[in-house]
């Protein structure tokens, strides 16, 4: 198992037990609009089958996924999947409380550090949705870099395709935290 301790953040494995909460904050429609794979309304039934598909994903090295915990509940989450060869995916989302509070910046530095000394990372891409500013200035604060790219991407929320900027950071790019410790 690999915790991440980040500042107040504990990132863990997701757990069979967490359903029930990212039913709870998932079924929050400004949410599930900012990311593509959340649809609205969402069910506990569908967060038993994200918790079921994390813990083997996780497993498989799919796709490394966290629960974000701030004293000892459930805020947020946050992942990693591999693109190809050395490369990965930033994804994260935050709970309505939670947010405009640095949780997502603080998580997903965590996460970039895990990626890049755990799994070898030597890049990493994410996106924003064009219409959610404040997650761009997330990637940007992290040291990403714009591509230049607009493209188009499926968020089940919306049903539709929504513009999407793209961006990277590779590894010589990001400042390590040495306050981050991962335990595995």
């Amino acid at each position: 198992m690999t915790f991440i301790t980040a500042g107040k953040l504990i990132l863990r494995p997701i757990e069979r037990g967490d359903a029930p909460r990212f039913a709870e904050l998932c079924n929050d429609e400004t949410l599930a609009r900012n990311t593509s794979r959340i649809p609205h309304p969402y069910s506990l039934q569908e967060a038993e089958q994200f918790v079921r598909r994390s813990e083997a994903e996780f497993l498989s090295g799919q796709e490394s996924r966290f629960a974000v915990c701030l004293d000892g509940e459930i805020v947020a989450c946050t992942g990693v999947m591999p693109n190809s060869d050395k490369s990965f995916e930033l994804g994260y989302w935050v709970g309505a409380l939670y947010r405009g509070k640095g949780i997502a910046g603080t998580a997903a530095k965590a996460i970039l550090q895990f990626a890049f000394e755990k799994l070898g990372a030597e890049l990493i891409t994410a996106g924003h949705f064009t219409d959610n500013p404040a997650s761009g200035r997330v990637l940007e604060k992290l040291g990403f870099r714009p591509t230049g790219e607009i493209i188009g991407t499926m968020s089940l929320a919306r049903n539709c395709d929504v513009e999407t900027a793209r961006f990277e950071l590779r590894r010589e790019h990001f400042a390590a935290d040495p306050g981050i410790r991962i335990e595995s």
